[in-house]
């Protein structure tokens, strides 16, 4: 479901990567489709770049789009030491997996690299939208 969108700033995600080390995992590409399968590729696509959240569980929606608004939501889903992957709405910048402490501690740098992105976290099964200007949709992965 990740789109060709070309709105990126290239240098808040690799502030990301430099701040939080050896703690990101950039994944290939075939680590990035087997994530994609089990968490967005379970949505169907509403305008080609939002997800169709009609049958899933919604957990929470959220009008705020910056940084504390997602810190927050990632300490509500996240749990100690859980993997999350960020998923780029770009296909040109590599999926990311970092522990939820580290995407809470640097959540301005994840909203401040683009206008959209999917938090996958793979304990909990929970996916989290976020939509620039829009706000966060979390919700349960269906099976």
């Amino acid at each position: 479901m990740k789109t060709n969108s070309s709105w990126l700033h290239p240098e808040p995600i690799a502030a990301l990567l430099a701040a939080a080390g050896e703690a990101a995992i950039v994944l290939t590409y075939a680590e990035d489709r087997a994530f994609a399968g089990v968490s967005l590729n379970r949505f169907a696509s509403v305008n080609s770049t939002r997800l169709d959240w009609r049958g899933a569980e919604v957990l929470e929606r959220s009008e705020e789009f910056d940084g504390d608004g997602l810190r927050e939501m990632v300490r509500r889903y996240g749990a100690e030491g859980e993997l999350v992957v960020i998923f780029w709405g770009n296909h040109a910048v590599p999926s990311v997996a970092l522990e939820a402490e580290a995407v809470a501690a640097h959540a301005e740098m994840v909203v401040g690299s683009c206008y959209e992105c999917w938090l996958y976290f793979t304990d909990g099964h929970v996916l989290i939208e976020f939509q620039d200007g829009e706000g966060f949709v979390a919700a349960r992965i269906p099976n």
